[in-house]
């Protein structure tokens, strides 16, 4: 779903009246709206403390805005054509085929209702996974938005504003991270708010599912719509066997 350089003009284009800070902001925070990096987000935060999913994430596009504003099209450039889609879509399906395995065995230990997870517990060494558990949530947020990042809408975007206020990158910077962090806020609090109503295991399962999608997305195997359907279609399946499963509980009782 990227726009393309037409959408990213006209946008641009339709709030540059305001100033660089304002349109940085509104553009930024309109073009987030069904982006890979907003699905990673909700879908993190439904499985860690949404105030760390939150600092992660948003510390990692401070850094991408002020890259993009300051090397611009460069810093695509320097890379090998098609390396970065091969490697984010790496990184997305294996957490996705991980938070599956996850999801499995939660549901046979203690029949999906648990604590929020964890995608390092049982995948590092015990004395390892001790030391890192309490910053995992900001390090995960952080590195599943810096790669996602790469070649997305909003990073040719930025890009774009850099172009259309060049005497102004430190506005546009402002800007477009003002506008990423309310938008990221918002899908955080979705996230640890569906938490709250779902078994942790459903949450995870839903959550392998938009990962390992996310990841086809990058590698070219489906397109942005059936990215959304899929993403659609877990949270339903996810809140449905919930209801399901509370209704058969009270008739059971």
């Amino acid at each position: 779903m990227p726009l393309d350089a037409g959408g990213i003009g006209g946008l641009i284009h339709r709030y540059e009246g305001f100033g660089p800070v304002v349109t940085a902001f509104v553009t930024n925070f309109l073009a987030t709206f069904g982006d890979k990096g907003q699905l990673a987000v909700i879908t993190l935060a439904t499985i860690y403390d949404a105030k760390r999913v939150f600092a992660g994430a948003v510390t990692a596009f401070a850094i991408w805005n002020a890259i993009e504003v300051s090397a611009g099209v460069a810093v695509l450039g320097a890379l090998p054509a098609g390396v970065m889609p091969i490697v984010t879509g790496a990184l997305f399906v294996l957490i996705g085929l991980w938070t599956c395995y996850q999801a499995h065995s939660l549901y046979v230990s203690t029949d999906g209702w648990a604590a929020s997870g964890d995608l390092f517990e049982g995948l590092l060494p015990d004395g390892v996974y001790e030391r890192v558990r309490g910053s995992s949530a900001f390090a995960v947020a952080f590195v599943a938005i810096a790669v996602a990042e790469f070649g997305d809408k909003t990073q040719l975007l930025t890009i774009n504003l850099a172009a259309t206020f060049p005497d102004s990158p430190i506005a546009v910077v402002v800007g477009a991270w003002l506008g990423l962090a309310v938008r990221t806020g918002i899908d955080a609090f979705v996230g640890t708010t569906a938490e709250r109503f779902l078994p942790m295991a459903f949450v995870q399962a839903a959550s392998a599912a938009i990962f390992v999608a996310v990841g086809l997305f990058q590698w070219g195997l489906i397109g942005g719509t059936a990215v959304v359907t899929v993403a659609v279609a877990a949270v339903a399946i996810a809140v449905g066997g919930a209801l399901y499963r509370r209704v058969a509980a009270r008739q059971a009782a």
